[in-house]
């Protein structure tokens, strides 16, 4: 079915069920619902689409790794999708934003207890690169990243992954809209040692904080967490370099 086929039987226009699909929209449980009916999705699929639909209008909910599939991924894509800018800080690696899929692959592989040539590893660098899209398009978010100094060394994959990967940082930071700034090393201890977060700004006004470790991540938009969080990042950003003296930087280590 068309998407306007689609929308004549569930009383919805074409363009809501486009935003709906591609995740440029937020979810109403009853559409979600009709569109389920609609396309005799199993009772058990279902079910487990329709709670994600319900925690993702709760604040502050935990989702737990899966193996297999990347579906800890899927909520941090579909909220990015909405987003009109992004603020994303990590210490140690490149953010997944940002990386290459050589490094991601290493990244992937070398920080969990996936083996080389299982299935998951394909997928989840598949996820994470899919991420990837909406800096590509027409009116993407703006980006706004800073990285610690250990990032810009760490061989992530070998050195010439690394290498890569760096020039990749060059390349990205032409685009208008995204920012890149590093934290030198000698800036000393500051929030941002906590762990890595991403502030995603909302239409609206409204904003969510992703915080993403081992086994689980976790979505946060009360707004005292929120307002936390945005603190943290203001000090990072005070201690870190300029974009242009960061990109010097980040050339001499190429």
């Amino acid at each position: 079915m068309t998407t306007g086929e689609v929308g004549a039987r569930l009383g919805l226009s074409q363009a809501k069920v486009s935003r709906v699909e591609t995740g440029s929209s937020g979810l109403r449980m009853r559409d979600v619902q009709a569109m389920l009916g609609l396309y005799r999705v199993p009772e058990p699929r279902a079910a487990e689409i329709l709670d994600l639909v319900r925690q993702a209008a709760e604040p502050g909910w935990v989702q737990v790794h899966g193996r297999g599939l990347p579906e800890q991924w899927q909520t941090l894509i579909d909220w990015e999708s909405r987003a009109v800018a992004l603020r994303v800080h990590h210490g140690a690696l490149v953010p997944g934003l940002l990386q290459t899929a050589d490094y991601a692959r290493a990244a992937i592989r070398d920080t969990s207890s996936i083996t080389p040539g299982e299935p998951e590893l394909d997928v989840k660098v598949a996820a994470r690169l899919a991420r990837q899209g909406i800096l590509s398009r027409e009116s993407p978010p703006s980006l706004h990243a800073i990285i610690g100094e250990p990032a810009l060394r760490l061989p992530v994959g070998g050195h010439a992954v690394l290498s890569a990967q760096l020039r990749h940082l060059l390349e990205v930071v032409r685009r208008p809209h995204v920012v890149l700034q590093v934290v030198p090393e000698t800036r000393g201890a500051h929030p941002g040692l906590e762990g890595p977060f991403l502030v995603m700004d909302l239409p609206q006004g409204r904003r969510v904080v992703h915080t993403e470790h081992r086994s689980r991540s976790l979505f946060l938009d009360d707004e005292s967490e929120v307002a936390e969080h945005r603190r943290a990042w203001r000090r990072i950003e005070d201690l870190a370099l300029s974009p242009r003296d960061s990109a010097d930087l980040i050339a001499a280590l190429c």
